[in-house]
């Protein structure tokens, strides 16, 4: 097995730090036995704004019209908008299905991105997955899905909804990957350059969307000294999560990011138990345990045929 960069790995590290942080955050933030901050729309809107200041630590070589001479090229105005409608559906999707179905069923259907992703790569880029690497997914989603799924009941829009938010957030997900590969940006200037549209977008419908959901208007969220200081703590936060997420898919892929990112999964039950003394189950512990033993496997696989890829091209090469 080729062994993971440090480079790499920090890469992974950082994501993983990051998102468990802001996961432990918002629960404060938002949680009923927190600071009851429930817009979550708008709340992403926020996490955009401030992720707009990447722009000013982006390479000014980036910078450019047309293609420079280190061969970055201008993304094209229609794809971007095509790309910020994309994640723009994630997020509002996401949202809605968290209100209209159970828990257990809106995990169900993130776990779902896993084969999406799998075959949007498949019917778009002609991407097929080896047997050993479908084993592996398989054994993490049987994990993930003991660790996380306990009530999955189902209604017609519910359903609906969940459907497109996988969708919509595997299509986002592969192409984060696709852009920064075919016009040669860096995840700091894709992400420079959808991030205010995203906040632009996400705080004009987000305090709408997030008075249908919760049935209060933002400006009726009373503000204390505490809950000030967690939403600025998420906020910062979101930039390290958008940032080091950007930069796993760019290195990586759509698909590992979301194989090897159900390990978020299982700590976060960890932390919540260590913070928050939230009751760990026994399923929590198994399917835990099962999914990280998947995703090391997963690890191995990955590593494994990228190794072969690489001696495979040498080979051509000679």
């Amino acid at each position: 097995m080729a062994p993971m960069s440090s480079a790499d790995a920090m890469k992974w590290l950082s994501n993983f730090v990051s998102s468990v942080a802001i996961v432990m955050v918002n629960k404060q933030l938002m949680g009923s036995q927190g600071y009851a901050f429930q817009y979550a729309t708008t709340l992403c809107g926020l996490h955009f704004l401030c992720t707009m200041s990447v722009k000013f630590f982006k390479p000014q070589a980036a910078k450019v019209v047309g293609k420079s001479a280190d061969g970055v090229k201008e993304l094209p105005r229609a794809k971007l908008l095509a790309f910020v409608g994309v994640a723009m559906t994630s997020i509002v999707s996401l949202n809605l299905s968290l209100m209209l179905n159970h828990v257990g069923f809106y995990q169900l259907a993130k776990l779902l991105q896993i084969p999406t992703v799998c075959l949007l790569e498949m019917v778009f880029f002609g991407r097929k997955v080896s047997a050993k690497m479908a084993q592996a997914i398989a054994i993490v989603m049987f994990g993930v899905g003991v660790a996380t799924v306990q009530e999955t009941s189902m209604n017609f829009w519910g359903t609906v909804v969940a459907l497109i938010g996988v969708l919509a957030t595997s299509a986002q997900q592969i192409l984060v990957s696709k852009l920064q590969s075919e016009y040669a940006i860096s995840s700091n200037d894709l992400l420079g350059r959808t991030a205010p549209l995203m906040a632009a977008a996400m705080l004009t419908i987000g305090p709408f969307l997030d008075q249908l959901l919760t049935g209060s208007f933002i400006t009726e969220y009373y503000w204390s000294t505490e809950s000030a200081t967690f939403l600025i703590a998420s906020c910062l936060l979101a930039i390290w999560v958008n940032i080091s997420q950007y930069m796993c898919i760019g290195t990586f892929s759509a698909l590992s990011f979301q194989v090897i990112g159900h390990v978020k999964t299982v700590f976060i039950f960890f932390f919540g138990w260590l913070i928050f003394s939230i009751p760990i189950t026994i399923n929590n512990v198994l399917g835990g345990s099962i999914a990280i033993g998947g995703i090391t496997y997963y690890s191995h696989i990955a590593s494994a045929e990228k190794e072969r890829e690489k001696v495979a091209t040498r080979g051509v090469g000679v």
